[in-house]
């Protein structure tokens, strides 16, 4: 069993420059964040994923246009997870409107902050 996170990141991997200084803020606050980028190698990657998604206090789901788009189907997998449990937290990294059934709760654009 892990320890409960306080924040899991849902996100296209494109997309892990513009992510990097909102995870690093987050963590100088003092929260546990998990994101994909501590997956180990030779893990089981979907069941790490699952159960750290599953853990978190909050999970910040960060749409873009990557991630919006038809690539994006494991985020929005995410996403419906997360809005389910209540712990839904929607950011836009730039102006592209979260996908069809996520634009219910209002998300927090991001673009250009740093």
């Amino acid at each position: 069993m892990i320890g409960a996170t306080d924040i899991f990141v849902s996100y296209k991997a494109e997309d892990r420059p513009r992510l990097v200084p909102l995870v690093s803020a987050l963590e100088a606050e003092g929260f546990t964040v998990w994101w994909d980028s501590h997956i180990r190698g030779g893990a089981d990657w979907r069941e790490d994923i699952q159960r750290h998604l599953d853990a978190a206090k909050c999970v910040i789901v960060a749409w873009s246009r990557r991630s919006a788009g038809p690539e994006g189907d494991f985020v929005r997998d995410e996403a419906s997870r997360a809005r389910r449990r209540g712990v839904y937290l929607p950011i836009r990294l730039d102006r592209t409107e979260p996908p069809l059934g996520f634009g219910e709760i209002q998300a927090i654009l991001l673009k250009g902050w740093r």
